[in-house]
């Protein structure tokens, strides 16, 4: 695992600082985050890792000055970086990855979704999932393992069907092209995107290759969050090598205005389904 035991220490002993300046005990403290005292403690020794949602409402709660508490998220992101890092290396199947981006989900009211070369995770059948787990695996991956990965991104599809969440996926033409799975699990993928189309609460589009650029698709990424309510938003992206959190609020509200530019030039509803139809009919996979 990858030794970050300095900046580990410093944001637990300056979270623990932040709480002695406020004189309140452990417990005081834990009462107010609505946590058990014991986790307050495990926080403050650096037994456990405070995520930066968690670190942000510490700071609040404590009345931080803003310097430091954009210090601490600073080491909260790093450092959460790191793990999720290491537990790709420990759990190729990634399944508490899975459940930890399933948390997110669960918490956020709005979800928008850019994947510019496969089907968004959330409409992805089970053949398809684990055909994407697979791909560049440098190691044999068990059976098990990826079996826990794909029940993991399957259950994930829950917040599909609920109806308090606005959804907006979308992908580009090239993700129906690709020949992840054999043709008979492809065309059950698309079927599945059909499906999910029709649902009230979700918007579902692919950027044709008939459209004219509207901007550069660097990368695909996860917005979670609803900035109109004033609720906390944040940008999820995944590298090569790690996934990226963006908090920043100006940040964010470039990356809602990429994905906007980016679904002028999509197709939804009738010429989606239209175009999923016609991709079906010309079955275009190896």
């Amino acid at each position: 695992m990858p030794n970050h035991s300095d900046d580990r220490q410093e944001l637990a002993s300056s979270l623990k600082g932040l709480r002695q300046d406020a004189g309140l005990s452990t417990t005081e403290l834990a009462r107010h985050l609505g946590w058990s005292q014991s986790k307050v403690s495990r926080v403050e020794r650096g037994a456990t890792l405070a995520k930066p949602a968690e670190v942000a409402e510490w700071a609040g709660v404590l009345r931080a000055a803003p310097s430091v508490e954009e210090r601490l998220l600073t080491l909260a992101e790093e450092l959460g970086v790191e793990l999720l890092e290491w537990k790709r290396a420990v759990a190729p199947g990634r399944r508490r990855v899975q459940e930890e981006i399933q948390e997110l989900e669960a918490a956020a009211s709005m979800i928008w979704v850019l994947v510019p070369d496969i089907v968004p995770v959330l409409t992805q059948t089970a053949r398809y999932a684990e055909a994407v787990f697979r791909i560049g695996r440098d190691r044999a991956i068990s059976n098990h393992e990826v079996a826990e990965a794909v029940s993991a991104r399957l259950a994930r599809q829950a917040v599909l069907h609920d109806q308090t969440k606005r959804l907006k996926l979308m992908m580009t033409e090239t993700a129906l092209h690709r020949s992840i799975v054999p043709s008979d699990a492809m065309q059950e993928q698309l079927s599945r995107l059909v499906e999910v189309s029709h649902l009230r609460n979700v918007q579902m589009g692919v950027i044709p290759f008939s459209a004219r650029e509207r901007a550069h698709i660097y990368h695909g990424y996860t917005i979670l969050g609803d900035p109109e309510t004033g609720a906390e938003t944040l940008v999820r992206a995944e590298t090569v090598t790690r996934m990226l959190t963006v908090r920043a609020p100006e940040e964010v509200r470039e990356y809602i205005e990429h994905y906007d530019r980016l679904a002028e030039g999509a197709v939804f509803g009738d010429e989606l389904r239209a175009l999923l139809a016609e991709i079906s009919a010309r079955a275009p996979w190896s």
